[in-house]
């Protein structure tokens, strides 16, 4: 890599990068529907009960009648019906067509480099920037592409999502899709590596090998801010209340080394989830996240994966039964720990962590 190129300052912002658009099919937008308006829903069954109640009105009706017509002295039980109306059966229904409705989201995106396609997932409330310290030193082996997801970073923020971990599993092979990427090898961190090993489990022949940071969601060692987005009762106020005082904080406490968060860092953090549409983001995919399907499929999966762990991470400890728990299930995973780091492990030492990425996931040597 040339002296340029390792000393270039990354640039997160709307201005940088590369956009795409994607098209969120219906059926996330169903599930986000039943999530995130329940009180709509039950004033529509509200509604339908009493139109079910006047059919049934109108059936009584009908039979009522029905009686009355056989009861009448002067009916005809032998009366031969109508040939014409035998003749001609009455037309079939023609069959409902599905409604199919999209909703378009532009996605933010970094690429550099040549060779096999690495993509860096983000966890939920950060965007492409926590990979600017492994972001170069890895292009220079790999065509590495870090993404925002689809209500964070630079990338749009949708209406009609569900903000799951099966949607967002969906987004990442709507993404390959549209940049053309058949497969990749994934890093992800925390809760982007939930996603990453659901999209794995959903396409094994999209996926190379997969590095893993810190995988899981909230535990009960992060911050009282953080673990109150995940509250049904207090998760609005908590991500309302969610500002650059409170970002701060949260990463001081992510790190084994405070000089790591200065204030452009803490800037870079907070500017793109400053807003209520972001903040909103924040709070239905975490309390939309559900790791319990992914753990409990994770001895299917037969591809290799690196799970590293930061030596003084105080979220998510490496002995941690949390992470024993991700660690034993894998049949073909590997672990290792990064000494002297926190939880943003790659944010504080991103060379160590390229090296174990480069050691695991050997770039093939282009052909000359």
């Amino acid at each position: 890599m040339s002296l340029s190129l390792e000393v270039k300052k990354f640039i997160n912002s709307e201005h940088s990068g590369e956009y795409v658009e994607i098209a969120l099919p219906v059926e996330l937008s169903v599930k986000a529907e039943a999530k995130k308006k329940p009180a709509k829903a039950e004033k529509k069954a509200d509604i339908d009960d009493i139109d079910d109640i006047d059919n049934d009105i109108d059936d009584v009706d009908d039979i009522d009648d029905e009686i009355d017509a056989k009861a009448k002295p002067d009916a005809k039980p032998d009366a031969k019906p109508d040939a014409k109306a035998e003749a001609e059966p009455a037309p079939e229904p023609e069959p409902e067509k599905p409604l199919v409705e999209y909703e378009k989201v532009r996605i933010h995106y970094m690429e550099a480099g040549m060779g096999e396609p690495m993509l860096l997932i983000h966890s939920v409330g950060q965007s492409l920037y926590t990979w600017r310290g492994v972001f170069n030193k890895l292009s220079a082996c790999y065509r590495v592409i870090a993404v925002d997801l689809p209500g964070f970073g630079y990338s749009d923020r949708p209406e009609a999502f569900g903000f799951g971990v099966e949607d967002y599993a969906d987004v990442i092979g709507m993404f390959m899709d549209a940049i053309g990427v058949e497969s990749a090898h994934i890093a992800a961190f925390s809760m982007g590596a939930v996603y990453a090993l659901s999209f794995a489990m959903m396409h094994p022949e999209r996926v190379g090998r997969m590095v893993l940071l810190s995988p899981g969601g909230i535990t009960q060692e992060m911050p009282l801010a953080i673990r109150l987005i995940d509250s049904t009762l207090f998760g609005f106020a908590a991500s309302m209340l969610y500002g650059i005082k409170t970002v701060e904080k949260a990463l001081n406490d992510a790190v084994f080394d405070l000089t790591n968060i200065t204030p452009d860092v803490v800037q870079e953090y907070y500017r793109p989830i400053s807003d209520a549409l972001s903040r909103r983001s924040v709070r239905r995919a975490v309390q939309y996240f559900d790791e319990e399907p992914v753990i409990a499929r994770l001895r299917n999966i037969d591809i290799p994966v690196l799970i590293l762990a930061g030596g003084e991470d105080k979220w998510r400890a490496a002995k941690s039964p949390e992470m024993e728990l991700y660690h034993s299930a894998l049949s073909s995973g590997a672990f290792s720990v990064i000494r002297n780091a926190g939880h943003l492990m790659h944010e504080e030492k991103p060379d160590r962590v390229a090296e174990a990425i480069f050691e695991f996931i050997p770039a093939a040597v282009p052909e000359v």
